[in-house]
């Protein structure tokens, strides 16, 4: 008997120490569910992550604005979209890694509120953060290809979306831009660690939402100008982005994987492929400019352009300056200096706004110098310059506020590309046996676009008037 006792307490023991804990089969690292705020801050990164890469694999805005110049190989700074698939890569990030995730970020959002009171009432927050970053992507779409898919984008179950005109985009785009900032300061968005932007601080994002109105108002000026007074006298009158301290951009830290991309492209890879390009070079010396030795390092004790459009020897021109290569130089895509001189063309055009042109103007000037390590007393002294000053510097309002923005856009080169092509200023160099005609005004649609989804693709080209790098958007008018 008392061996039986023993047995049945042997097997009681071997079963109930065969239960299985089911949370020891849980991948911590690689979780089933995936939560709204990593979606956000994936997607995130991702675009931030492409606006500020000097990759010539998807990203050669700094090539377009005449910031650098190439060396050993210039395809791109001739203009080459098809030998590498810029566009294509473009596209991809934006819609498969920025958009698709934030789709996913506020469908999760919306599920994680259900039956949570506290979540629930942050969530129109947290819907605003998500919407403000896909208006942003959009718009970048809409800036690099004219129309593009949006009313039918990102449904995995149609394959060949339809292409939606670029201007109607945009005026949808301010509509949830309105959206974006009536509900972005109502509650708590997602926590600290989850923003690598402003740290949960929502009167920033505010700001963000606000400045991104203005610019997307003032792209408008020329095709709607009654759109575009409109919405950009209604941000002129909200809380913008105007000192540094409020720029919109990514935090990045010194180790990898976190480091700025520019890090990763101009110091891990171990390549030399871009030096100073003259275009910019030229532009800035006369002007005594103090930003020079945070754009480049000095060359025999000058700054030296290289020949843009060529190919440039590594030690021919002025190398990329070590701040530039600092890994966690701050990823800025909307700055206070931008903000400025957005509103001093708002001024010009004659717009309601609180300021002069040359007030914004001098404070975008000022604001620029600030962020690139420069004091007041060097902005002051900088726009003592007759060449510099808002009076008497060269050409028409155009020209000065061009010419002084796209200084400034450096590390923006989508930006730097875009102003020149809203003002046709400055005057940009072309490659030898170009013309300035032949500098692209777009990226062709991504040649697998045609081959899947051909109709589509095919009527969109014809709608914009050709599917050319030369092709005009709807608001390049001049």
């Amino acid at each position: 008997m008392k061996k039986y006792i023993i047995s049945a307490i042997s097997l009681f023991l071997v079963f109930t120490s065969c239960e299985v804990d089911e949370g020891l089969n849980i991948d911590t690292k690689n979780p089933t569910t995936v939560p709204a705020s990593g979606l956000f801050t994936n997607g995130t990164r991702n675009m931030f992550d492409l606006m500020n890469s000097t990759s010539v694999n998807n990203n050669v805005f700094r090539l377009y604005a005449q910031y650098f110049a190439q060396t050993t190989y210039p395809d791109e700074s001739q203009y080459n979209q098809v030998t590498r698939d810029i566009g294509g890569s473009i596209w991809n990030t934006m819609y498969r890694d920025v958009l698709q995730d934030l789709k996913g970020a506020k469908e999760l959002a919306a599920k994680e509120a259900e039956g949570d009171p506290v979540a629930s009432q942050d969530l129109p927050a947290k819907l605003a953060q998500i919407d403000f970053i896909q208006v942003y992507a959009y718009s970048v779409l809409v800036d690099t290809f004219g129309n593009v898919p949006y009313t039918e984008a990102l449904d995995t179950n149609n394959p060949t979306p339809v292409y939606d005109d670029a201007a109607t985009i945009y005026t949808d785009l301010l509509t949830r831009l309105d959206n974006v900032i009536s509900n972005i300061n109502t509650g708590n968005g997602f926590e600290a660690t989850q923003d690598p932007i402003y740290q949960g601080d929502m009167s920033k994002w505010l700001k963000a939402a606000v400045s991104l109105k203005l610019r997307l108002a003032m792209r408008l000026a020329d095709s709607n100008p009654t759109l575009s007074q409109q919405k950009a006298e209604e941000a002129a009158s909200a809380s913008l982005i105007l000192t540094n301290a409020d720029n919109f951009g990514i935090k990045y830290l010194e180790a990898a994987p976190n480091t700025n991309p520019l890090w990763v492209d101009l110091v891990q890879s171990g390549r030399t492929d871009y030096i100073a390009a003259n275009t910019l070079v030229d532009a800035m010396n006369p002007l005594n400019d103090p930003r020079l030795g945070s754009y480049f390092e000095q060359l025999g004790g000058v700054y030296v352009g290289g020949t843009y459009g060529s190919a440039n020897s590594p030690t021919g021109g002025s190398a990329i300056s070590d701040l530039m290569k600092t890994p966690d130089l701050p990823g800025n895509i909307i700055t206070a200096a931008e903000v400025n001189f957005l509103l001093a063309e708002a001024s010009a055009r004659g717009y309601t706004v609180s300021n002069t042109t040359e007030g914004y103007y001098n404070e975008g000037i000022t604001q620029s110098i600030l962020e690139w390590q420069g004091s007041a007393t060097d902005a002051t002294t900088y726009l003592a310059q007759a060449s510099v000053a808002y009076p008497t510097a060269a050409g028409d309002w155009k020209q000065k506020i061009a010419t002084q923005k796209w200084i400034a856009m450096y590390n923006n080169g989508f930006e730097g590309w875009t102003t020149w092509r809203i003002f046709d200023a400055p005057t940009l160099n072309a490659p030898t046996g170009m013309s300035l005609s032949d500098i692209p005004t777009r990226f062709t649609y991504p040649v697998v676009q045609a081959q899947l989804n051909n109709e589509n693709n095919a009527a969109a080209g014809a709608a914009i008037g050709g599917n050319f790098k030369t092709t005009k958007l709807f608001w390049d008018l001049n």
